[in-house]
């Protein structure tokens, strides 16, 4: 179990550094790649949407949708079903941008992937779903400490909290 923990803290900060590495490439910061990310992967959504996807203010992803706009990776268009909403929607832009980065790593890890069995693939798939519910968990636990500790703060006055 050690050996297991000890590869998977490995593997998050190589995540971690990659995903750095990515960012950088692209010319955005981390949390303009994690919206990103969002949008890409749920397709079109409104701001508010993303904002609650990454536990951002509105304001804040109102500044991460102008500069992704800015570089011609999102484009905001009216929803066709109201065309009183606005949606966020990746541009083929980011596709082309992504290609060098991400289009090695996509053919080899399918390559890898393709190299286990159904049932080791399951048992893959079950600990990675097991182990994002736990993260998610816990992230929104933090989160109401966070939240705790700035009641706390803002009644006391007492900043060092």
């Amino acid at each position: 179990m050690a050996a297991v923990i000890e590869t998977l803290r490995g593997w998050q900060t190589d995540q971690d550094l990659f995903d750095e590495a990515a960012a950088s490439y692209a010319g955005i910061n981390r949390t303009d790649a994690r919206c990103l990310d969002i949008i890409d992967r749920y397709g079109p959504m409104t701001a508010g949407q993303v904002a609650t996807e990454v536990r951002l203010t509105s304001g804040a992803v109102t500044a991460v949708l102008d500069r992704l706009e800015a570089v011609g990776l999102v484009r905001r268009v009216r929803d066709t079903v109201d065309r009183r909403r606005v949606m966020v929607e990746t541009t083929p832009e980011l596709a082309r941008r992504s290609a060098p980065v991400f289009g090695p790593l996509v053919e080899e890890g399918m390559r890898e992937i393709a190299s286990y069995t159904d049932e080791q693939l399951e048992v893959i798939d079950d600990f990675l779903t097991r182990n994002r519910r736990l993260l998610n968990q816990h992230t929104a636990r933090i989160h109401g400490l966070l939240a705790e500790r700035e009641a706390v703060t803002t009644a006391s006055g007492d900043r060092d909290l």
